[in-house]
């Protein structure tokens, strides 16, 4: 975990490892050695290198080698032994020497033929990090972390036995991790079942222990193969340890601060921006377009936390009221085969409505100007059950008022998006999830892409929403809104959203006529900061179109600036922060940069 405890080395005795603490370095200290008993010997004080850069220390950042291997660095934030970000660790990042480097690049190109990939605890550790480390464990008063990660001893036993002031992780060859299993298509990856958390103190972490059960001992194997195979050797105690085996002696230490590399401006700011969604927390999946192309396409954080899935570019969100753009795309391709029309009264669909709802068109839905009484105004307190498009045309039906009369002014109105999904419905004769399926999703290769009905097709790579409370993230997947389907119902990837990017940039789905209607500015909305109208499924500004989605447990924008020919997509499974400022900040930062057109 941090260095080789001395009960497990027999010529070293405590007395011994407390001189090391003051200046004693006990031979090979930190590598996995299996040698014959030695009387104890005092040696030369390790040498700290002089070096203040990675670059000096002769490290590399190993995404610079595998730019999408997944990391959770633990000692970056609080969720670790000691309970807080450990001194030295600035950012969440990897670096190792680069034959280390190299060499774990290998193991996961050999484990990604399987659908397998590596997770990364830990890499090179400054020695201020493990100064820190001595000291935490020199406080008997804080016992925060007992129950996660020494339940079974005291904390005076770690010292000495768990714990050393040297550890060969500052020497940028010794790598803690695990394994992933992914699907077919790279997507879901979850950790293995190994038996136990990384960094947990005690006889259970050790490799071979008969502790844990036969398939976590496969697992545990399973590394050491891939990882022996490479050249690195595990420490026995501790099955996430692996070190680099070299010739020679085991080199000096180092301790310069874990950073961030050298990197664009550009890029470094894409970082911080992304950085709330990075770790082991509800995440996000990040797409830009230029002319079609990915120029960023990347995940962040978590899909599913009780798992540990990653979130990535084929991790299917809901995208919320982001569905509002397919729902008015499957009204206008019904009226781009002539089988509707959008200045059609909506009682001539929806016949059930009450006189009131006379002056209402199907353009008045589409552009949330018809007045009606929203869905959550209506419904008795507390609903029973789950509310669907048909339960909001039954509540309506018993409402004898409108905010205002049809055509006025703008409100924005789910209800209105949930009576077009029924209009679809009757329009074509196909339930909206089939319709949606055969006239958008397949035409366009989304085959991923779905309108979510509970008890239908499972969700592939799905990604779970979360909400923030006082206790820490907790799951707010569904509600009882969340069966209605014409306002928020669709789930997709960053890979099936840029073919649906695409269809609005060319006919392959929609006439330039139907396109022209969606983004026209239909009717005003705001003015302040900027003047915005509504389109069909679309807010519109000059140079920008876009819209956003906001469901329980999930925050979603996506933001085309057309002119440009760039699109950011961006997709999180949680309820903060709001991302549209994040969408518009990056997309703004890459046209400042010129990243958009550089060669």
């Amino acid at each position: 975990m941090h260095a080789i405890p001395s009960t497990r080395l027999p010529w070293v005795s405590r007395t011994s490892v407390a001189a090391a603490a003051l200046g004693t370095l006990l031979p090979m200290l930190g590598l996995v050695l299996c040698l014959a008993p030695a009387p104890a010997r005092a040696e030369a004080p390790p040498r700290v290198s002089t070096a203040t850069t990675m670059e000096q220390a002769g490290m590399v950042d190993i995404r610079s080698l595998v730019p999408d291997l997944s990391q959770e660095i633990a000692y970056r934030g609080s969720d670790n032994f000691v309970g807080a970000p450990v001194d030295g660790y600035e950012a969440p990042r990897c670096w190792l020497k680069r034959d280390a480097a190299e060499a774990l690049a290998r193991v996961d190109a050999d484990l990604r033929e399987r659908n397998l990939r590596l997770r990364i605890y830990d890499c090179y550790r400054p020695a201020r990090a493990v100064a820190h480390f001595v000291r935490w464990a020199h406080d008997p008063d804080d016992q925060r972390t007992k129950a996660a990660h020494y339940p079974a001893l005291d904390k005076s036993e770690l010292l000495g036995d768990y714990i050393a002031p040297v550890s060969g992780h500052s020497r940028g060859r010794t790598v803690d991790l695990t394994v992933l299993r992914c699907d077919d298509e790279g997507g879901a990856c979850e950790p293995l079942d190994m038996g136990t958390r990384f960094d947990y103190f005690g006889t259970r972490a050790n490799t071979d222990t008969p502790e844990v059960s036969a398939v976590q001992r496969a697992n545990r194997h399973l590394l050491r193969d891939a990882m022996q195979a490479h050249g690195f050797s595990n420490y026995p105690m501790e099955w996430w340890h692996y070190t680099l085996a070299v010739d020679g002696p085991p080199g000096e230490l180092y301790d310069v601060p874990v950073t961030a590399p050298a990197e664009p401006a550009w890029q470094a700011e894409l970082d911080r921006l992304m950085a709330p969604y990075d770790g082991d927390v509800p995440g996000a999946a990040l797409l830009v377009l230029k002319d079609g192309k990915p120029l960023i396409r990347r995940g962040y954080g978590r899909a599913d936390l009780e798992r540990e899935a990653e979130s990535g570019p084929a991790t299917n969100y809901r995208l919320a009221s982001v569905s509002k753009a397919f729902t008015a795309g499957a009204v206008l391709l019904l009226a781009q085969d002539g089988k509707l029309a959008l200045d059609d009264p909506v009682r001539k669909w929806l016949p059930t409505l009450p006189p009131v709802a006379d002056g209402i068109t199907l353009h008045h839905l589409l552009a949330h100007t018809s007045g009606l009484i929203e869905y959550d105004e209506l419904e008795p307190k507390p609903y029973q059950g789950q509310m669907h498009d048909i339960d909001v045309l039954r509540l309506l039906e018993k409402s004898d008022r409108l905010n205002f009369e049809p055509g006025s002014q703008y409100r924005y109105s789910n209800a209105g998006y949930a009576l077009l999904a029924l209009v679809v419905e009757r329009a074509s004769g196909m339930a909206f999830p089939d319709f949606m399926r055969a006239r958008i999703f397949e035409p366009l290769g989304m085959h991923d892409s779905l309108v979510y009905v509970v008890g239908g097709p499972e969700v592939s790579r799905r990604a779970f929403g979360y909400s923030m409370t006082p206790e820490g993230w907790q799951r707010t997947d569904q509600n009882h809104f969340s069966q209605i389907l014409g306002d928020g119902g669709v789930y997709s990837s960053l890979d099936d959203m840029a073919r649906w990017d695409a269809a609005w940039n060319d006919d392959r789905l929609f006439s330039d006529a139907t396109r022209a209607l969606a983004f026209a500015r239909q009717v005003p909305v705001s003015t302040d900061p900027e003047p915005t109208f509504y389109g069909y499924g679309w807010r519109v500004a000059d140079g920008r179109q876009w819209h956003n989605g906001e469901s329980i447990g999930f925050r979603n924008s996506y933001v085309r600036w057309p002119e440009r020919g760039l699109s950011v997509i961006l997709l999180s499974n949680r309820n903060d922060p709001t991302p549209y400022q994040t969408a518009l900040k990056i997309g703004e930062l890459l046209l400042r940069q010129r990243v958009i057109d550089d060669p």
